[in-house]
């Protein structure tokens, strides 16, 4: 195994590859279980089914990124104390973010059991597939009390430079889950029940790989019985950072589930509209993983550079970043407009969803290269502390998606959508660009790290 990265000194692009290639083969590697997922759903219980699944997800992610979004504030103040070499504090911080975060992530599994049937009422989920998702988010729901240890555990490593070990652990689960997620509905024939019970699974399965992992290599990540402390000051930090960063994410979600009610609503014939915006997020949710992987490396070097006062480094290593994540997003761009039918046809194979997601994703590719840049700016202001920035740019960019989507679906249908998406992006980018150009100008006062 990788001993952990001392991020503040060497050479800017061998350390950013280093960080950013497991972490991107990290999310490829979620995105292809997610179209394999997609797959088998599709080939063993139909396109209905597939709609019901692209329904759950919806709220399902809603669950994950809120999640991922409060372990990324984890990770960077963890990545800024290493910086610092402060490890005491640092593992009173992992102890202060177990006890708020993993609390509020179970407050918000036994919320959302209590009101599942209200909140597909809410999305306007069709009579049709109401049971399977239901059925599917009862067991899922469960299953996030798991994807928060694994995503609070994982991003403690990467934080240390670590990115290898939790993606051999995902790559172990996601094949476990791939399996069993074909003898639970192809050999059992417990349809979308199956699926769910093979992720819930999975995720138990990583985590604890990550934790056991943890305990034997990493020890500098195990807070102690004279750690367990709810320190005030570190309580501050953990709601600035963890809790911006988690209503950053939730707003984007909460925005794509309203997207999703205004799809659902185009469906009232048929759920052809609901297939095709799920085929069509598979393609997007799989190119975004490069973007996404860019952002994660760079708020990881920058945030152990800001820690260690090496600010010149940091926008060394952001522009660096930057130049690669931009140059993958061209390429997307490119190939999304240029492939959307063999693209579509992957996972709808023909049928109704084909000519709106064709649509969708030829649209959609003018401006999909904004998408990488966004991801770039939010490197940046995850990694100097400035989360503040990334949860107003987030809200300002759904905010032109959803209005965008609600006025122009009745006329335009499923490419509201994406109009509305480009906008957003659109928006999102003049603003990071603006605030990124004040940031860095010479006499700017340096923002503060924690103390």
């Amino acid at each position: 195994m990788s001993r952990p990265l001392h991020l503040t000194t060497g050479p800017i692009m061998s350390q950013l590859m280093g960080l950013a290639l497991p972490l991107l083969l990290a999310n490829v590697l979620q995105q292809l279980y997610n179209i394999a997922n997609s797959l088998v759903v599709t080939w063993y219980l139909g396109e209905q089914a597939l709609a019901a699944l692209g329904i759950a997800e919806s709220v399902m992610n809603l669950y994950i990124y809120v999640i991922t979004g409060a372990c990324m504030g984890v990770g960077v103040l963890v990545a800024q104390f290493y910086g610092e070499q402060n490890f005491s504090r640092l593992r009173r911080q992992l102890y202060v973010s177990a006890v708020l975060v993993g609390g509020s992530v179970l407050a918000a599994v036994i919320l959302g059991q209590l009101f599942l049937p209200q909140i597909l009422t809410m999305i306007q989920t069709p009579q049709e597939v109401w049971r399977d998702v239901s059925a599917y988010l009862r067991i899922i729901l469960v299953g996030m009390v798991f994807t928060f240890a694994y995503n609070y555990l994982a991003a403690s490593l990467r934080s240390i430079g670590d990115t290898r070990a939790a993606l051999y652990f995902l790559f172990l689960s996601l094949g476990y889950n791939l399996v069993a997620a074909w003898l639970l509905v192809a050999v059992l024939q417990l349809g979308i029940v199956g699926t769910a019970l093979a992720t819930a699974s999975a995720q138990l399965l990583s985590c604890t790989l990550c934790f056991l992992y943890i305990r034997k290599k990493r020890a500098v990540l195990l807070f102690g019985k004279e750690d367990m402390v709810l320190e005030p000051s570190l309580i501050r930090l953990t709601i600035s950072y963890c809790a911006v960063a988690a209503l950053q994410q939730s707003s984007l979600y909460l925005g794509k589930l309203m997207i999703q009610g205004a799809v659902n609503g185009i469906s009232a014939v048929s759920t052809a509209a609901i297939s095709a915006f799920t085929a069509a997020g598979r393609v997007e949710n799989f190119t975004q993983a490069f973007g996404l992987s860019g952002c994660e490396a760079m708020a990881i070097f920058i945030a152990q550079n800001h820690g260690a006062g090496e600010d010149r480094r940091a926008l060394r290593g952001f522009l660096m970043g930057s130049a690669v994540t931009v140059g993958i997003g061209v390429f997307f761009s490119a190939a999304m407009g240029i492939f959307a039918q063999p693209l579509a046809h992957l996972f709808l194979g023909g049928g109704e969803g084909m000519a709106p997601c064709i649509s969708y994703l030829r649209l959609i590719s003018w401006f999909y290269l904004l998408s990488f840049f966004g991801n770039s700016f939010v490197g940046w202001f995850r990694g100097t502390g400035r989360m503040n920035i990334t949860f107003f740019g987030t809200t300002l960019q759904i905010v032109i998606r959803v209005i965008g989507t609600y006025l122009l679906v009745d006329t335009m249908g499923l490419d509201a959508v994406a109009l509305a998406t480009g906008l957003g992006w659109m928006a999102i980018v003049l603003f990071q660009t603006t605030l990124f150009l004040r940031q860095i100008r010479p006499g700017r006062r340096r923002p503060s790290t924690p103390s």
